[in-house]
């Protein structure tokens, strides 16, 4: 009897489920393979379906399928998911993944024997995989020492060991094209290939560690201290610190402890974060039952002061003056920049930078990794201005704090001083007229919301459809209606239709009008 790769099964499963014939495209879109791939499987499914007396049809420029009534696709269905005889077959890039996270993970060395029985492949793909794997890690500070008689082994500082954990299970390592972990509030950390455990040692084993730690509960713990601290942590920074958290209980209960310099510890002793990560060490430290020591709170304040934040925590800054007088001054610039005084009192925009300066400068302040796709912001389209403005920022940054923020940061300032100067630009609008058909309480309603989400545009002038002429039209610098114009008007750049009710994608298109 032929045994099924997991890919050929997953593939399988996909031709049964759907009862329909399906293209290699769509099965490579659906299993996040390439069609190549999926081409190069069939031949394995067509001969385990030969054994099981079917056949796998294929239809040229429509498919494969499997043409059996739906009792018999069940009963394939049932066979297929029977896991004695499937062969795991991993990517290059979940192999090395699975490598680095094992190695990562072990206290002793490992030769390379061991690690071809583990990972299953010969010895020149593990030694290809370990070229790769040292590559990033010198990037981490670490040290993948790999002696003859020896074996191979990590080794650094324990908080670059952290890091570079913490940044492999996130998935953002040079080699992590196929992910094989997933992080969501509602599950914690997933293991992509957990349901295939058994038929791989390097899995069984990754899929151990993975599943000791204590990430639903960290999620809890970020909450609990956001209850303490009087405010809220942004969404992902949530789920990043409850990684933090998890892979530093882990290491910790095995007994590696970080250092950190006793000047630094003082002034981490001093700050509001201290209480909160000692509170939180205090739980981890329980659940676990291990002893967190002086410096491990300390990186527990340095990761929680670094995570961007909604909204700067109350008392936050009392011992750090020099954010106030840094974003005071910066205010100042900006209003200068665009040439538009009342942009200097803008609070939306001065608690957007504190909110992302302040922690910026933390994590360059205490050398902390944080996911690059959490922070990335898309530029706008037109931003010329904006970004100049915003390497002036950086500047004025480093001279206030030393700190050189990252290209990625500075994305982030550039949104940001669109957004404001959105808010705060003088529209020359004389004349937006305002179209709505269904009666004057929804048109109140309509030019209500138009007056609370965009105050700046003025002499808003409410008219009958019937009334709408060639010169109002002409004369009009905005006009917005609730129904389509009559064709000789709705071509016109300056005609916007939106909802009664002014929905979100309205906001977004007028905002994108005025900008």
């Amino acid at each position: 009897m032929i045994t099924l790769t997991t890919r050929q099964r997953d593939i399988l499963r996909v031709i049964l489920d759907v009862n329909r014939p399906i293209g290699s495209v769509e099965l490579a879109d659906k299993l996040h393979l390439t069609p190549r791939q999926v081409t190069y499987s069939m031949q394995g499914v067509r001969v385990w379906l030969k054994q099981h007396d079917q056949d796998l049809v294929v239809l040229p420029g429509v498919g494969f399928a499997v043409q059996v009534e739906s009792e018999q696709a069940r009963a394939l269905y049932q066979k297929v998911n029977i896991h004695s005889g499937i062969q795991i077959i991993l990517s290059v890039s979940q192999r090395q993944q699975l490598l680095a996270l094992f190695l990562l993970t072990r206290t002793e060395p490992f030769i390379l024997t061991q690690l071809e029985q583990l990972s299953q492949v010969s010895r020149m793909t593990i030694l290809k995989d370990l070229d790769e794997i040292e590559k990033w890690m010198r990037g981490q500070r670490l040290t993948l020492i790999r002696k003859p008689h020896f074996g191979i082994q990590v080794s650094g500082a324990e908080h670059d060991h952290q890091q570079a954990l913490a940044e492999l299970l996130w998935g953002e390592a040079s080699f992590s094209g196929d992910a094989v972990t997933e992080i969501t509030h509602a599950e914690g950390l997933n293991f992509n290939l957990q349901s295939d455990a058994q038929h791989l040692p390097l899995v069984q084993a990754v899929g151990d560690y993975l599943a000791s730690l204590p990430m639903r509960r960290t999620i809890g713990l970020v909450a609990k201290a956001e209850e303490q601290l009087g405010g809220r942590f942004t969404d992902d920074a949530v789920l990043h610190l409850a990684l933090v958290f998890a892979v530093m209980s882990k290491r910790i209960q095995g007994g590696n402890h970080h250092v950190v310099d006793e000047k630094l510890l003082a002034s981490l002793y001093a700050s509001k974060m201290w209480m909160v990560a000692s509170y939180v060490a205090g739980r981890l430290g329980r659940e676990a039952s291990s002893l967190w020591q002086p410096a491990d709170m300390a990186c527990l304040a340095m990761e929680m002061m670094a995570a961007p934040r909604n909204e700067i925590f109350p008392g936050e800054l009392d011992n750090e003056s020099d954010f106030s007088a840094l974003i005071e001054r910066l205010m100042e610039h900006i209003s200068l920049s665009f040439g538009i005084s009342k942009i200097k009192h803008d609070r939306t925009l001065q608690n957007g930078l504190l909110n992302n300066i302040v922690p910026a400068c933390f994590r360059q302040r205490y050398n902390l990794w944080f996911p690059v796709a959490l922070n990335n912001a898309s530029l706008p389209d037109r931003h010329d201005e904006e970004y100049v403005v915003a390497q002036e920022i950086s500047q004025l940054v480093h001279e206030f704090t030393g700190v050189t923020l990252p290209q990625s940061e500075i994305n982030n300032l550039v949104v940001l001083l669109r957004a404001a100067f959105i808010r705060n630009r003088s529209y020359r609008f004389n004349r937006v007229i305002v179209i709505c058909p269904s009666g004057m309480a929804t048109a109140q309603l309509l030019v209500a919301r138009l007056h609370a989400r965009f105050p700046n545009l003025s002499n808003l002038e409410v008219i009958s459809l019937r009334d709408l002429t060639p010169a109002l039209v002409s004369s009009a610098d905005l006009i917005l209606t609730t129904v389509p114009l009559p064709r000789q008007y709705a071509s016109n750049p300056k005609v916007l239709q939106v909802h009664p009710l002014l929905m979100p994608e309205d906001i977004e298109t007028i905002t994108q009008f005025l900008s």
